[in-house]
Formats: C-alpha cells, sequence, structure tokens
C-alpha cells in the first residue's frame, strides 16, 4: 500500500472516530439532563389508575372497572403515545389550577408508580398529568406533570390530544 493512501485512510479513520464520538457526546449530554437512556422514543405504555373529569365544577371520577373508565385511559395513553414536541412555556398558577377544576373542562390522570414522557427535555417522574380541554391554556395540546398536586412549568406540548377529545365527546362531555 502506498503512504499517501495510508495517510488518506488514517485520516478517514480519525475523522470517523471523531464524529462517532461527537455524536455520543451529544446523545450522553441529553440523557444527562433528562435522566431517561430513551429520550429519542415515542410511545407511552402506562395506563392511570384513576381519572377524573373536571367540566364546570363538575368533577366526575372513573376507577378500573367503571363504565368510561376504559376509554378515557386508553385516550389519555393514545394521546401520550404519539409523542412529545417540546417545552411550552405555559406555568399553572393557582388561579389557573381553580379555573381548570371549577371553569373549564380539564382531565386529570393518576398513576401509582412515576411515569416518564420521552423527551429531549427533562420530563422528571410525574404521578400526576393534568390536560386542559377548555379554557386559557387549551391553546395547544399540552400535558402539565405534576406530583402531589403541585404541577411544574414547562408542560410539554403533545402532537395530539384528539383521542382523548373523542373519549371525552363519547362520554357525553361537552367540550366545544
Amino acid at each position: 500500500m502506498q503512504p499517501s493512501l495510508r495517510k488518506q485512510r488514517r485520516f478517514a479513520l480519525i475523522l470517523l472516530a471523531v464524529v462517532i464520538l461527537g455524536l455520543a457526546a451529544v446523545y450522553l449530554a441529553v440523557v444527562f439532563t433528562t435522566h431517561d437512556f430513551g429520550w429519542f422514543q415515542t410511545g407511552f405504555d402506562d395506563l392511570p389508575n384513576r381519572v377524573v373529569v373536571y367540566q364546570a365544577g363538575q368533577r366526575t371520577e372513573f376507577q378500573d372497572g367503571q363504565s368510561g373508565y376504559q376509554e378515557l385511559a386508553r385516550a389519555i395513553q393514545a394521546s401520550l403515545n404519539q409523542g412529545v414536541t417540546g417545552p411550552s412555556d405555559l406555568v399553572m398558577s393557582q388561579q389557573n389550577l381553580d379555573d381548570a377544576y371549577f371553569k373549564d373542562v380539564t382531565v386529570e390522570a393518576f398513576f401509582s408508580r412515576p411515569v416518564k414522557l420521552h423527551a429531549w427535555f427533562n420530563t422528571g417522574d410525574p404521578t400526576q398529568l393534568l390536560f386542559p380541554v377548555t379554557g386559557e391554556k387549551a391553546g395547544v395540546p399540552v400535558v402539565f406533570l405534576g406530583m402531589n398536586g403541585v404541577y411544574l412549568s414547562n408542560a410539554p406540548k403533545l402532537n395530539t390530544i384528539s383521542p382523548l377529545l373523542d373519549a371525552l365527546r363519547k362520554l357525553g362531555f361537552e367540550i366545544g
């Protein structure tokens, strides 16, 4: 083999190694910030153990075995399964939460253990999810992530909540 061909081959191998190391560094940096090795995946397999629908101050709770529970639980799972597009700048203040519970249509899902939404940003380990359906926070499909009644800021934007909206309509909720 000629010396110039060896140099070209070495240069190509070094360049390939630098590219691979660079990609690995980016991947690991995102893993470090998200605490999720599968941050690039879509999909959501968990089902809530109970779902509460709030409509103009009326609270309707659904648990496993009750009529409507499977439809809502599967619709929540299907909506989250479509993936996250990015963080929003939305914050759930106490006034917004009061409106969500007593004025608007809102769906709140509770899980028996922390769940993970895969995203390129940290979504934490929430045990409850709040989906604004009508009202001020409902302009973009988002889900507020919470634990013990406290919701985090920068609610993830979802690709869609259409399955959830369809399930609510089928169950007779007025969502406009």
